[in-house]
């Protein structure tokens, strides 16, 4: 990144990066998009513009997989090479070593050895799709804000079609990503999370606090909308006549925990960096989640929980940025209790 991007993504929590896909990219990705949105049409089951696709990594096939770290799992393969490559794309890769690698940012645990730094893992992806909207369709409620300054996740959106300024799609509350932003956001009275924005549908909570802005983000296609997960952010209404397509890789620091997907690491397809990054960890600093339905089984892969030798409760807030906040280091209460007694 150059000092500008820096800036502007301290600043927002967000950076559009322009230009990332060129055109026979997005021809190559456009192309297999299309024939799986032709596959699974039978999904958009629901009336007006609700109408949507939402194909999450859960929705494609399943290979059992043994990374080099000797784990063994069930994991899924990507459509095609073009998307196999936004794993590692060639101008987002050292932007996301260096926000994912630096604990300045926030996202990587302070005690994470020097030499883990520049390592990251592609957490999950998925990927939208909303049709063109027609004037006989019916209302679109859009989501609801979701985003915490504890999150250590950042997500590459990646457009293939052009989104323009009153399109909707992805929008958020710029700076909520500092908690004294995330603060102002959660003293507005009301259900700020629902009413968040302005469209012909939706409305803002008229005591919406303006030292807290929301951004409706416009983007070309092949732009690259990057923000941090810490930032409070949804889907604005599509109100766009043109289609909605927009790609979703969502990555973690070396030895961090969020959703727990994997992928397979043995698909011949695959170069040696893409495997790597796909892999788990052979080590962690949190733990699996607890909170949820889980798409890994771990109970024979007692690698897959092991924690590393410096895995600590908290991470050290005085390397940070200014206004910025730690990870969330997720841990079971036996797990904490035995760091806190000595165990790190």
């Amino acid at each position: 990144m150059d000092d500008a991007m820096r800036d502007t993504f301290a600043r927002q929590g967000y950076v559009v990066v322009p230009d990332v896909l060129n055109q026979q990219q997005l021809d190559k990705l456009n192309e297999v998009y299309d024939q799986h949105i032709e596959e699974l049409e039978e999904m958009r089951s629901k009336g007006g513009t609700d109408k949507k696709i939402r194909f999450s990594i859960t929705w494609r096939d399943t290979h059992q997989t043994t990374d080099r770290h000797g784990n063994t799992y069930v994991g899924r393969r990507f459509w095609s090479k073009a998307y196999r490559d936004l794993i590692d794309n060639e101008t987002m890769l050292p932007i996301l070593e260096e926000i994912l690698g630096d604990p300045s940012w926030g996202h990587a645990p302070a005690h994470m050895p020097a030499e883990l730094r520049p390592l990251f893992r592609l957490d999950h992806d998925n990927i939208h799709y909303k049709p063109g909207r027609k004037p006989t369709d019916g209302p679109d409620k859009g989501g609801t804000l979701h985003g915490g300054t504890g999150s250590f996740h950042i997500t590459c959106v990646y457009e293939l079609k052009t989104v323009g300024p009153d399109d909707g799609g992805f929008g958020c509350v710029a700076g909520t990503h500092k908690p004294a932003n995330e603060q102002k956001l959660l003293d507005i009275d009301g259900d700020w999370r629902r009413n968040w924005c302005d469209t012909e549908w939706t409305s803002q909570l008229p005591n919406w606090d303006e030292d807290v802005p929301v951004h409706r983000v416009e983007a070309k296609a092949g732009d690259c909308i990057l923000f941090t997960e810490k930032l409070k952010h949804g889907t604005i209404p599509w109100a766009g006549s043109g289609e909605r397509r927009t790609l979703f890789c969502k990555y973690v620091p070396f030895g961090m925990h969020h959703h727990d997907v994997a992928y397979d690491t043995n698909d011949p397809e695959l170069t040696e960096r893409q495997k790597r990054i796909v892999e788990f960890s052979p080590c962690w600093f949190n733990e699996p989640r607890e909170d949820k339905d889980i798409l890994c089984d771990y109970s024979a892969n007692p690698a897959l929980t092991k924690l590393h030798p410096l895995a600590h409760v908290e991470s050290d807030p005085s390397v940070l940025l200014p206004g910025m906040s730690p990870p969330h280091i997720r841990l079971t209460d036996e797990t904490r209790t035995m760091l806190s007694t000595g165990g790190g």
